[in-house]
């Protein structure tokens, strides 16, 4: 599939591809693709070799490892707009290091990893641009490690919850992903999660709708326990 005017404009906006003059980006599109996965659809599996990464231009994807015991640990739902396994590519031997699968039916460009290095490599700018989304990836792990290091699982919600609020700039929170999948990512049980917005709603913090959150009271969400 051809890449339309809209995916172009909405890849153009990217940290990843706004430096690009148009010469170098239409190389790089000459060695994507357009993909479409269906819900369920793995899109590669945790140590497959990786040569691609990606770029999400509609429906949910979540990226995920399995424990041990076998168990299945979320670590990130990736949205519309947003680009996904692009710091594997500079490892020395890279693997993925999670699973990726669409938790709804899901449109994809796919980019070729050598390409883009190539291209950087003869542009400092892009290497800027890409080191400041792995810094802003890195962020995001360190605020997940300081919310999982709480031992209080109440805590681990109001932090999740608050960090959704910024990342999106608004009141309302759409979950996107089952609960269960939250409360994963969290590393509690998914009644404890449930149970935990049950409060938060019936202390008027909140209104539930589905899976989306619309937040009345930021301070009282800061301080409830």
């Amino acid at each position: 599939m051809r890449p339309m005017p809209v995916h172009i404009a909405l890849l153009r906006q990217h940290h990843l591809f706004k430096e690009f003059s148009e010469q170098d980006f239409s190389r790089l599109l000459d060695k994507s693709e357009i993909i479409s996965i269906e819900k369920g659809e793995t899109l590669f599996s945790q140590s497959q070799p990786a040569d691609k990464f990606f770029f999400l231009i509609d429906g949910a994807i979540k990226l995920f490892r399995l424990t041990p015991d076998g168990s299945e640990k979320v670590l990130e739902l990736v949205r519309s707009g947003q680009s996904f396994a692009e710091a594997v590519m500079f490892l020395k031997q890279p693997n993925f290091p999670v699973t990726a699968q669409a938790i709804e039916p899901a449109q994809l460009f796919v980019f070729d990893s050598q390409r883009y290095i190539e291209l950087i490599e003869e542009n400092s700018r892009l290497s800027l641009a890409l080191l400041g989304q792995i810094s802003i990836r890195l962020r995001k792990r360190i605020q997940e490690i300081e919310t999982l290091s709480l031992n209080n699982a109440t805590h681990r919600v109001v932090r999740f919850l608050i960090g959704q609020m910024e990342e999106l700039d608004s009141m309302r929170v759409d979950l996107g992903m089952p609960k269960k999948m939250v409360a994963s990512r969290l590393s509690i049980q998914p009644e404890t999660f449930s149970r935990v917005i049950r409060k938060m709603e019936q202390a008027g913090i909140m209104e539930v709708n589905g899976r989306e959150l619309n937040i009345l009271d930021r301070t009282a969400l800061l301080n409830f326990d």
